[in-house]
């Protein structure tokens, strides 16, 4: 038997969560862009990990760690998902959804999605599972790069969401919407308003999670500032630097480490509460965003040299310190922006 969610239609885009929130809500009737989506969820975010039994062994990230559920938390939709630890419950339930005709956003690990074609690790990639063929135990995914759909034996798949030699498993992750009509939550200026204040909480003071929240938002930016000129230290000085880089630029990052999504949200917001334009939020958010791309510059630079270089990795933590100054006066801002009432009368009026 073969079974493939009707209605479904696949669009890339910049970032892998994004853009299957994106797809998913299309599918819905309820179309966003993707930079919408990628701001409606509060999803400006800043993770580093140090763990030397990873590789690199020292990682960071431009988005926040809940993006996903906090979309639909802000939005007020009626989100359905979670962990799955058991393989066999967690087909299962993939499986029940996509004979209902629910497409379903999964997190998975690029390393083990063969069409994925790479030597490295990346848990957390978000695709949408949007079909299966029993008879092949083939499963068909859409990808945010990639234009046509994908597809993977079930084998690879169950790896690729809760893989047992990797010491950082997807715990089969999924969320979906129940079939039926859907419909937002709030007004969209007033989801604005709360996802400015939420990301901005989260930057300024991150909460207890599934990081500590001292390796997280602008504690932890500044935590990465301090540590990158020891990075001269490392086995892996290299490889860290090289993904530093391509976090910045490539792995679904927007161009300019999610800043560029961030930017194109906030342009995009003053069309529905117009007075934000007078804050030129959007200009600040560009000129942090191009500071992120010098930061990859550096650390580029840095990779493709065959010594090291101290002084890149001390002028990258010198970068990432002004940038994180920069990004808390921008969500300071945002903060109070959230809390006045001026702009938002303006939008309702």
């Amino acid at each position: 038997m073969k079974v493939f969610v009707e209605g479904f239609e696949h669009r890339p885009g910049e970032h892998c969560a994004s853009t299957a929130i994106r797809n998913i809500l299309n599918f819905h009737e309820l179309p966003l862009s993707e930079a919408m989506v990628f701001g409606l969820a509060g999803g400006l975010g800043f993770f580093a990990i140090n763990n030397d039994a990873l590789s690199p062994t020292r990682m960071f990230h431009g988005r926040t760690v809940s993006l996903e559920t906090d979309f639909c938390a802000n939005a007020g939709l009626p989100v359905e998902g979670g962990v799955e630890e058991d393989d066999a419950r967690a087909w299962q339930s993939l499986k029940a959804q996509l004979d209902a005709g629910v497409p379903v956003m999964l997190s998975t690990d690029t390393f083990y999605l063969g069409y994925q074609g790479t030597t490295s690790h990346f848990p957390g990639h978000r695709a949408v599972a949007v079909g299966y063929d029993e008879a092949e135990d083939r499963v068909y995914i859409a990808d945010r790069k990639l234009g046509e759909y994908q597809s993977v034996s079930r084998e690879e798949l169950r790896r690729s969401r809760n893989a047992d030699d990797y010491p950082m498993p997807c715990h089969n992750e999924y969320q979906h919407f129940r079939p039926g009509r859907l419909e937002w939550g709030r007004p969209l200026p007033e989801i604005i308003r709360l996802a400015f204040a939420r990301n901005a909480q989260w930057m300024l003071d991150p909460p207890e999670g599934p990081m500590p929240p001292a390796a997280c938002g602008l504690p932890g930016m500044r935590s990465l500032a301090r540590e990158l000129g020891d990075w001269k230290a490392l086995d892996d000085w290299s490889w860290a630097a090289r993904f530093g880089y391509q976090i910045i630029v490539k792995r679904g990052a927007g161009g300019l480490f999610f800043r560029s999504i961030y930017r194109d949200f906030l342009a995009e917001a003053e069309q529905a509460v117009p007075a934000l334009g007078e804050l030129r939020l959007a200009e600040a958010t560009d000129a942090i965003a191009q500071g992120w791309g010098e930061v990859a510059d550096l650390l580029k630079t840095q990779s493709e040299r065959e010594t090291c270089r101290p002084e890149l990795f001390a002028q990258a933590g010198a970068r990432v310190d002004d940038l994180a100054h920069r990004e808390e006066a921008l969500f300071r801002q945002l903060a109070r922006v959230a809390e006045s009432d001026a702009p938002w009368e303006s939008a309702a009026a």
